[in-house]
């Protein structure tokens, strides 16, 4: 190991150890067995692996700095689907043991939703719930993406936009998403609904060109807007003013695999959260792994440390010192709602030369 690989981990376990000391719990770890269940196949495929590396990386950091008293991590793929996450998580329960869990996906949280509620097992949840947050043991760790879509259509609302059609899967999440959108955009609104088991996408695309928009939004799973846009593409040869949600970042890969050639999305508009991510982080991960650090593998090492920082023996402790957690990380200050949620700055960004690009 250089110098330099030296200088930067020691700088990030100095964090964690920062984290450690200012942490609410006084048991410090001692060694536990934390699940994470992410998506490694299908749908968000690359966003799960980024999610996953950056756990692995904060572990890896822990147990090095604590060889005595390790913490376990036991690695499921519930592939975006919401009956494998549940087989995932009572593997994770009955056989590993687990004291923790970090899930990624909507699907799988809305499939273990009423089985962990049972019980007083800190998870730690990235993406969006399917139903209102309450005050209970899952914790979104991801800035509120309800929220950040009503700041969207404030914005788009605040540029004079008063009519827009929209294409959305129907999924539960998507659709608390659209109708947040809805109430911060207060225009009038045109909808294409699509259902998350279609994969036919050339009836949806002659509705939506049939109807000529010159504003349309897609608020979408990722392989399935670009398929969507595929098709509508070849019966509508110029685009309407586009726009996406934060769903076109996660996942940016699947459209470059699907269309190919980005310069047709030129000019489209992207809702996200804003995120800065440390560069000791990014230098740390590409070592690690030999990459650039991808969009949320800051928050899978934001997790574990999460979890890390606020340990105690009782569980119910435990979520309490997680909910009560204020302290800056490598992607900026973590603070939840009573509901356990992190509120978002929300940004707009622009798909310029192939990528996704800040207005300028």
């Amino acid at each position: 190991m250089n110098k330099t690989i030296k200088i930067i981990i020691g700088l990030l376990v100095v964090v964690a150890l920062v984290w450690l000391v200012g942490a609410k719990g006084k048991s410090s770890p001692d060694g536990f067995n934390l699940g994470l269940i992410s998506i490694l196949s299908g749908d968000y495929a690359v966003v799960g692996e980024n999610i996953r590396n950056g756990v692995i990386l904060a572990n890896e950091e822990y147990n090095q700095a604590h060889p005595e008293t390790p913490i376990n991590l036991v690695v499921e793929n519930d592939g975006f689907n919401g009956g494998t996450g549940l087989s995932a998580y009572r593997k994770l329960t009955t056989v590993d043991n687990i004291d923790a869990l970090i899930n990624v996906s909507t699907p799988t949280v809305d499939a273990i939703y009423e089985a962990v509620t049972a019980t007083n097992l800190p998870v730690i949840q990235l993406g969006e719930q399917g139903r209102e947050p309450s005050d209970d043991n899952v914790i979104g760790i991801f800035p509120s993406s309800i929220a950040s879509e009503y700041d969207y259509g404030v914005y788009l609302r605040n540029k004079g936009i008063t009519q827009m059609d929209l294409v959305y899967t129907n999924i539960d999440a998507m659709v608390r998403f659209v109708d947040s959108f809805k109430k911060g955009f207060q225009g009038s609104t045109t909808d294409f609904i699509i259902q998350a088991d279609e994969s036919d996408f050339r009836t949806h695309a002659l509705k939506v060109a049939v109807a000529n928009p010159t504003t349309l939004g897609l608020f979408i799973v990722p392989q399935q807007g670009a398929q969507f846009m595929k098709e509508f593409m070849k019966v509508k040869k110029t685009n309407p003013q586009l726009f996406f949600d934060a769903n076109f970042q996660s996942g940016f890969s699947d459209y470059q695999r699907i269309l190919g050639d980005l310069k047709i999305l030129d000019g489209t508009l992207i809702g996200t959260v804003d995120s800065i991510v440390a560069d000791s982080f990014k230098e740390a991960y590409k070592k690690r792994f030999n990459s650039e650090a991808g969009f949320l593998a800051d928050m899978g090492y934001y997790a574990f440390n999460l979890l890390v920082s606020s340990y105690d023996k009782d569980q119910v402790t435990w979520l309490n010192n997680i909910k009560q957690a204020s302290y800056d990380g490598v992607s900026g200050k973590i603070e939840f709602d009573a509901a356990g949620n992190r509120q978002p700055k929300t940004k707009v960004m622009v798909v310029k030369e192939c990528v996704i690009s800040d207005i300028e």
